[in-house]
């Protein structure tokens, strides 16, 4: 079957748990094209971003880390983390200059990010806010409009600080306290959300 299909020398525990998240990112544009549903799109996304989460912490602890995992991680975290934040955007706020402005700075240092990841990542410490971290962000100010009225122009403000952190010199230790708070807040965002 390998010979057929070469590709799938790299199926491994990891790999598909990597994928599952990218399933999880299609199932969040449906939710936001076809369904207009915020809560859900975000419910979504969080199970994508967890699942990110869990294929590094597993590739490491299994000893599965290959390149060909490392580059369909970041094409999955690029697709998560910077293509369906244009959708969000557009979908609950509408399509505006500072809307295109913010969203091609954003998406555009998702892309640095993820690429500087590839080539120049130790393997202790990030540098730059992940791109799952600056989601997070532009996750709550788009929830922050639509639920509680907030100016949509915080989702502007927020799209250009985490699109600035993702390309930063800040250094943050992989599985560090940052990490956790970030989790954190995470977690009570996904607990506000499903409560909504």
């Amino acid at each position: 079957m390998k010979k057929l299909f070469p590709v799938l020398e790299y199926i491994n525990i990891p790999n598909a748990i990597t994928t599952i998240g990218l399933l999880f990112g299609i199932a969040a544009c449906y939710f936001l094209i076809v369904e207009a549903d915020l809560r859900l799109a975000l419910l979504c996304i969080f199970l994508a971003m967890l699942m990110d989460l869990f294929d590094g912490f597993l590739a490491e602890k299994l000893s599965q880390q290959t390149e060909f995992g490392q580059y369909v991680d970041s094409l999955v975290d690029f697709f998560i983390c910077c293509i369906i934040p244009i959708i969000l955007v557009y979908t609950f706020v509408g399509s505006y200059f500072l809307s295109l402005v913010s969203l091609g700075f954003y998406s555009i240092c998702g892309l640095w990010r993820l690429a500087y990841y590839n080539v120049r990542e130790s393997d202790n410490i990030f540098i730059g806010l992940p791109v799952p971290g600056a989601m997070l962000l532009v996750s709550m100010a788009v929830w922050s409009v639509q639920f509680y009225n907030a100016p949509s122009w915080i989702i502007y403000v927020m799209l250009f600080i985490g699109g600035l952190l993702m390309i930063s010199f800040v250094k943050l230790p992989k599985y560090g306290l940052w990490q956790k708070l970030f989790w954190l807040l995470g977690l009570v965002f996904f607990v506000v959300v499903v409560m909504a």
